[in-house]
């Protein structure tokens, strides 16, 4: 794993997602649909390369988007982001992850992640909208635009991710 490379490309996502995406979702889904790419950059980190790359990504570009994004109250992207990928590293180290597999972990961590903030920001009267709602308009929606993210970084990831002896020992098998 190329360090410098790995956050250069994370850096890429978070512009991306903070720039362009933003453009590309249509005007009904403005404030509903939230991409979280760096998210799962994070969580690829956590099952390839291992629990201490995923939780400085995720703390680190985390912070960015609590400040970037949601100033009201820091630490809760940090927090969760961090937390999470580093529990995907702990789970996951040292086994190797299919395609399937993968794709489902990261589904399923969107969707604690998206749930943990909306409790987190429900606990502290941030937000007042019921869940069933934020489920069905903002964090299904966003699950599927992770998920397809997720499929389509799938090989760039692992390839880039994977430690070398990992993909050496493969190859003599």
């Amino acid at each position: 794993m190329n360090t410098k490379r790995v956050i250069a490309l994370t850096v890429l996502l978070f512009m991306l997602e903070t720039t362009i995406v933003p453009w590309l979702i249509p005007e009904s889904m403005h404030g509903r649909l939230a991409p979280h790419f760096v998210f799962v950059a994070a969580l690829y980190a956590g099952m390839y390369a291992g629990r201490h790359p995923a939780l400085f990504i995720g703390l680190i570009f985390g912070m960015m988007q609590d400040i970037v994004f949601y100033g009201h109250m820091l630490g809760v992207h940090t927090l969760l982001m961090g937390s999470i990928a580093y529990l995907t590293g702990l789970l996951l180290e040292g086994k190797r992850v299919p395609m399937l597999a993968a794709l489902f972990v990261i589904a399923l961590c969107c969707f604690l992640y998206d749930s943990a903030a909306y409790g987190i920001y429900r606990v502290f009267r941030v937000t007042h909208e019921p869940y069933e709602f934020v489920l069905m308009q903002s964090i299904a929606p966003s699950l599927f635009l992770q998920t397809g993210f997720a499929l389509a970084a799938y090989v760039p990831a692992r390839r880039l991710l994977e430690p070398k002896a990992k993909k050496d020992g493969d190859e003599e098998e």
